[in-house]
């Protein structure tokens, strides 16, 4: 699932959240242009790229700027993560993704009118069929979305759509105790932790799952 393989890059984050092409701190006083996905920290300039106490030797990325908006270079970031289904933009004869989504006074601009594919997170217009997001931003929002909505469901006590999961808390449902009388076991574990409720109700009250139903199971 792709949503796995993004919840393996902690910088993606703070990629996401870092100011570019301000003024560096440093005696150089050059613009910022890079991201140092080790330390995950400020964008800083060239100078401090090839500093012998601060970035040599980490993997860092280099940022362009194409119409005010900060980037990266398709073939420095594809094998990082995919981005084939994000809007690429030419550069300088190379093809760049944007960081972040268009800014608002920017966006009203495209969002309205126009009959083409829309990014599905922000509604920006897209240019070509094959892509569903204006930037990286927006395509970790959406698989965000939908990692947050499957551990929804799979973790709903009361969800009856079959997910093919193996959590048994989708198999909850009207039942019977060791002495024969029904209960209602979405109820009894909205008012327990999962472990109370497997130990006393599974364990040691000697049940099994029949057809979505826990009943007693037979000596």
């Amino acid at each position: 699932m792709e949503g796995d393989s993004l919840s393996n890059l902690p910088w993606l984050k703070p990629l996401l959240q870092t100011e570019f092409y301000n003024l560096c701190e440093c005696e150089s006083s050059k613009q910022c242009s890079f991201f140092c996905r080790d330390c995950m920290g400020s964008a800083f300039c060239e100078e401090c790229l090839y500093h012998p106490r601060k970035h040599v030797g980490h993997q860092s990325l280099r940022v362009y700027k194409s119409s005010s908006r900060p980037g990266l270079r398709v073939h420095s970031i594809k094998n990082l993560m995919d981005v084939s289904d994000i809007q690429t933009y030419t550069c300088n004869s190379s093809k760049l993704v944007y960081i972040n989504k268009k800014g608002r006074k920017e966006h009203e601009n495209r969002i309205n009118g126009g009959r083409g594919e829309k990014c599905e997170v922000c509604g920006y217009e897209l240019q070509y069929l094959t892509t569903k997001f204006c930037s990286i931003e927006c395509k970790v929002s959406s698989v965000k979305e939908m990692m947050e909505e499957t551990k929804k469901e799979d973790f709903d006590p009361i969800s009856t759509r079959a997910t093919g999961s193996r959590n048994p808390l989708l198999h909850l449902g009207v039942g019977a105790d060791i002495n024969g009388h029904l209960i209602d076991w979405r109820l009894f574990f909205c008012s327990c932790t999962f472990s109370t409720w497997y130990t006393n109700v599974v364990k040691e009250e000697n049940l099994i799952c029949n057809g979505g139903t826990y009943v007693p199971l037979l000596e």
